[in-house]
């Protein structure tokens, strides 16, 4: 199920000159000829100018790029701001999950229990009418992180890891995070929370590093995500050397409509990786210009770290951009309003 957002006149991300200084850019990061140290300025320039835009619309943002072989930025801002993180904290939860199966406190065959109040609406399997109330640990996590399902972090958090307290408690100890952290209602019931750039890329990170069969279960579950039509993945060239695992937050809120995406993009080709946490967050309800802007930026800071990483453009059928279809922008119905967990 989707909902349409209110018609509204067709929005430009920026002014002509703008406009002419990313195709410019673009062109650099898609140029082979170009040396590292100025398509790293270019990359920098690039979604410089596009946080530029965002900031003058209130458009709270916050960015990390990394080279994931160096272990060095690309791109840094506002890397310790807090916003509220949509779907993004479905990752450290993944993580947390992943601990306990390493460390043989789950199996990816035990199975969970749950019941009718336990149920939350979203594109999940379990999300649906209808639908089991019992299932393994694997299915779970393949629905948490691919569909975005909601009843499954529900499952994971009070069935499996003792509720929200315990599981801020163990992102706080466990994975060394200060800013990332679920908000409890009661004791079964949350919302997922806030996090920062900073540590939405040390999660993300830490969910794809290894090469077991739980890091490959979660990394093909981002890569296969359903959501083609938003942020980076949107912004694919087509090219079937680069690998995008990642993860979108999208929800329209009083205090804030969010519009996030982290990420590795893998090529096999040069057999680099890099990492990416792109956090927007636009205030008030008119959606031909903060709201508007935060989604589409998060397009053109993917296309460009796309083509930086190497997904050169291919057809035009790849190459549609959001800001002439802004009016018609969609959101699947769980990403679009604030649900307790």
């Amino acid at each position: 199920m989707i909902y349409t957002l209110p018609s509204t006149q067709p929005i430009k991300p920026a002014n002509d000159q703008t406009q002419q200084v990313l195709k410019t850019d673009l062109k650099s990061l898609g140029d082979n000829s170009v040396g590292d140290y100025f398509k790293n300025l270019a990359l920098r320039h690039y979604i410089e100018t596009i946080i530029a835009k965002n900031e003058s619309l209130g458009v709270t943002t916050g960015v990390s790029v990394m080279d994931m072989q160096t272990q060095q930025p690309i791109v840094s801002h506002n890397l310790d701001t807090e916003q509220f993180a949509a779907s993004v904290n479905k990752v450290p939860i993944a993580e947390l999950v992943l601990n306990d199966l390493r460390a043989g406190r789950l199996t990816l065959g035990t199975q969970l229990s749950w019941t009718a109040s336990d149920v939350r609406g979203g594109a999940g399997v379990y999300d649906q009418p209808g639908a089991p109330m019992q299932a393994s640990v694997q299915d779970l996590l393949f629905d948490m992180l691919n569909p975005s399902g909601n009843t499954a972090v529900r499952v994971f958090v009070n069935q499996a890891m003792g509720g929200a307290v315990a599981v801020n408690g163990r992102f706080k100890n466990e994975l060394g995070l200060q800013h990332t952290y679920l908000q409890p209602l009661d004791g079964t019931r949350f919302y997922v929370g806030n996090t920062t750039a900073r540590e939405s890329m040390k999660n993300i990170q830490a969910l794809l590093t290894g090469s077991d069969q739980y890091q490959r279960l979660v990394k093909n579950a981002l890569a296969t995500n359903i959501y083609t039509d938003y942020g980076v993945r949107s912004q694919l060239a087509g090219n079937d050397y680069i690998v995008l695992a990642n993860k979108v937050g999208i929800l329209d809120d009083s205090d804030g409509n969010n519009r996030h995406d982290v990420g590795l993009i893998y090529n096999t080709q040069t057999h680099k990786t890099y990492g990416y946490a792109f956090m927007d967050t636009a205030y008030g309800e008119s959606y031909n210009t903060a709201t508007a802007q935060a989604g589409i930026a998060l397009a053109d800071m993917g296309k460009g770290l796309l083509r930086y990483s190497g997904d050169k453009a291919v057809k035009q059928q790849n190459q549609t951009r959001l800001d002439a279809q802004a009016e018609q922008l969609q959101l699947p119905a769980h990403e679009g309003k604030r649900l307790e967990y």
